[in-house]
């Protein structure tokens, strides 16, 4: 659609739009709601850069899902939910990063104390049992995120999937952990 205003068409008709593969509607209601989105997830996640991947990533989903996405509130409304779970994600790995750290500097702290590592190297052990458990995809996951310190971004990019499979995928494992790991002890 050549010389189309996309400016003058409310967030629902661009909407409809981009379900019928319209670039241009899809340009304006990038340009209408990013900025915003990022504003707010940049204040509360303290990265604009975080912020950024996370309006991309919700950008990206939606474009793809385009066609079937069916949206029952506004537009805007649906977007500031989606960043907002998504920024939850965020804050969780960071939060279950920060106290794997802190488990392994606790855990370098007790080499004198023999009875502490050995429950920490029984839990180990646990742990290690668990995650051989897994399905290989699953573990996989896990283990570039906790391991190797991938974002979830990166591990979609670079198993092939995405960001949603790679959240259940980290869900899945940590719930067999925390499941064998608490009914082991």
């Amino acid at each position: 659609m050549e010389n189309v205003k996309y400016n003058c068409f409310s967030d629902e008709e661009l909407l409809s739009l981009v379900k019928n593969g319209d670039l241009g509607a899809f340009d304006e209601i990038y340009k209408r709601c990013s900025p915003l989105l990022i504003k707010i997830a940049a204040k509360k996640l303290q990265s604009r850069e975080t912020a950024e991947d996370i309006v991309q990533d919700l950008f990206v989903g939606l474009f793809l899902k385009s066609k079937e996405l069916e949206i029952t509130v506004s537009l805007k409304a649906y977007l500031y939910r989606a960043v907002e779970f998504k920024m939850k994600n965020v804050v969780r790995a960071r939060i279950v990063r920060e106290e794997y750290k802190k488990t392994i500097f606790f855990s370098q702290g007790c080499k004198n104390d023999f009875a502490t590592n050995i429950e920490f190297n029984d839990c180990r052990k646990k742990i290690h049992h668990s995650l051989k458990s897994l399905p290989e995809k699953c573990r996989k996951v896990f283990e570039l995120s906790r391991n190797e310190d991938y974002s979830y971004k990166d591990i979609s990019e670079n198993l092939g999937i995405s960001v949603s499979t790679v959240e259940k995928h980290i869900s899945k494992a940590l719930k067999v952990l925390r499941k064998e790991v608490l009914d082991a002890a």
